[in-house]
């Protein structure tokens, strides 16, 4: 697996989440020595606006020194990433409506830290299934559908049921792969959210030096 250079965190607005993992990610990787290189944007962010109060206390606690200014979601952003990490599941999926080419390197950041390759590829294939079945309900909602057209609706629904029920017995937290949103809340609620964020991405970055050994073992 070739090493993650570029990666692109992505909440909301832009100002307490995403800065937040930014933040907490570079410094995270620059005591591993990895040279990754770390933005983050948001799906609604105000260009310019500077990160929340609470987000800029919460990292001066953890003695970050972080200069933020929000950004907006945009297509050389996309693209300039090797890895789009997402705060919810609506975002990820907002994400690849608007570039459906990306779909192979955005995930909830959940779902990347607490998954390895092998289960997210199941997650995306089952995400694909669901999309198909709301497809074919909507085509098929209307009077006259056919009795194939049902067939392959049931059939759709059962293979969806099947993974869904394999993924959860291993422990997949499929109806648990947003970090909430701490906007409006009290420093208390915005520090919850932080120790969050560096858990899950201590469990990235301990991956990547991992990796990172293994390939320099192999040469």
């Amino acid at each position: 697996m070739d090493p993650v250079k570029n990666v692109l965190l992505v909440c909301t607005g832009n100002t307490c989440r995403s800065p937040m993992a930014e933040a907490i990610l570079a410094r995270l990787a620059g005591e591993e020595g990895l040279k990754v290189s770390v933005r983050s944007a948001g799906l609604f962010a105000m260009d310019g606006a500077e990160a929340s109060e609470n987000t800029r206390r919460v990292l001066g606690e953890r003695g970050i020194r972080f200069s933020h200014r929000a950004r907006s979601i945009r297509p050389e952003l996309i693209d300039w990433a090797d890895l789009i990490l997402t705060m919810t599941l609506d975002h990820k999926r907002r994400l690849i409506s608007m570039n459906p080419e990306s779909v192979g390197k955005v995930f909830t950041l959940k779902e990347y830290a607490l998954t390895d390759g092998e289960t997210r590829e199941r997650i995306r294939r089952l995400e694909q299934m669901t999309a198909e079945l709301e497809t074919r309900r909507a085509l098929g909602s209307g009077k006259g559908k056919s009795s194939d057209a049902g067939d392959a609706i049931r059939s759709l629904e059962e293979s969806i049921r099947r993974e869904r029920e394999a993924l959860e017995k291993e422990g997949v937290p499929l109806e648990d792969l947003d970090i909430p949103d701490p906007f409006g809340g009290d420093l208390e609620t915005y520090r919850r959210c932080a120790d969050r964020l560096e858990e899950l991405l201590r469990r990235i970055v301990e991956r990547w030096r991992r990796e990172e050994e293994t390939r320099k073992d192999g040469h």
